[in-house]
């Protein structure tokens, strides 16, 4: 979720194959981008390159209260299942801020450990909630992380891993965007993806926020605005079925696209998938 607005409660059941949708929309409205430019849009780093992940990232939940246990590990089991040559996602972490016992801001910290992870240099976030000693110290890995946090420790998070400054503010305002995500790269190789969710929100769908920020963290790095065919729309459009999102992301993660490529050549491959 790109600076858009929320909408509401989405119904999706995450652990439904995509293979059981109808046809793959192509055919965008009248008054709305053609498909092929909308698929540009949402791939396209500042670069004009797509990005995307090159070994299997950890998911770290950072969360106060619920965890979301059962639909985070639903979208994992579903992204693992159908997006072909995803390396998929390696491992998923929870932690309860409850279990520090000690005020957050001034003993947390974020860093790019320079050691290797799944053989890629630097490609590990380390995160440590220091105790009153070194000996009781909580260190954290983790390659996408996801706050489930209420606001104040939302805006922490945000500071403490850098996040994207615009988002960011509009975020610590309380306002327009309850949920947002931010990502780092490597010569235009995912390393870490950071997702705030501010459960001090009123009414949030915390479920299509996971979803929707969980699937832009896998290289889907902007929205289209007013798509009628892609989640990642910028509007309160309810969408009916995901088909489109999956294809997207199996183009994205082709043996054919490698990370730096131009994002036409996947909007070239993904209208060619049937």
């Amino acid at each position: 979720m790109r600076n858009r607005r929320i909408r509401p409660a989405i119904r999706r059941m995450l652990a439904i194959s995509i293979l059981s949708f109808g046809v793959l929309p192509q055919i965008a409205a009248a008054d709305e981008k053609p498909v092929y430019d909308q698929v540009v849009e949402i791939l396209a780093s500042e670069r004009g390159t797509v990005r995307k992940w090159a070994y299997a990232p950890k998911v770290t939940v950072i969360h106060e209260g619920n965890a979301q246990r059962e639909a985070i590990t639903g979208l994992v089991d579903l992204v693992n299942g159908q997006i072909p040559n995803f390396p998929g996602v390696g491992a998923v972490e929870f932690f309860d801020l409850n279990q520090f016992g000690r005020r957050v801001a001034g003993n947390a910290d974020f860093r790019m450990r320079t050691t290797d992870f799944n053989g890629v240099e630097g490609s590990i976030t380390g995160a440590r909630f220091r105790g009153e000693t070194e000996a009781q110290d909580i260190l954290l890995t983790g390659n996408i992380f996801i706050f489930l946090t209420g606001l104040e420790n939302g805006i922490l998070f945000g500071a403490l891993t850098q996040s994207e400054q615009r988002l960011g503010r509009q975020f610590a305002e309380g306002s327009a965007t309850p949920c947002y995500f931010n990502l780092m790269s490597r010569n235009d190789e995912l390393r870490a993806g950071f997702i705030f969710i501010n459960t001090d929100y009123p009414s949030l769908p915390v479920t299509e926020c996971l979803y929707e920020e969980f699937l832009q963290t896998l290289g889907l790095l902007n929205d289209s605005a007013g798509s009628s065919v892609f989640t990642f729309d910028n509007t309160a459009a309810v969408r009916e079925d995901n088909i489109a999102d999956f294809r997207l992301l199996q183009a994205l993660y082709s043996q054919q696209v490698a990370a730096g490529d131009p994002a036409e050549n996947v909007a070239d491959l993904y209208l060619s998938l049937q």
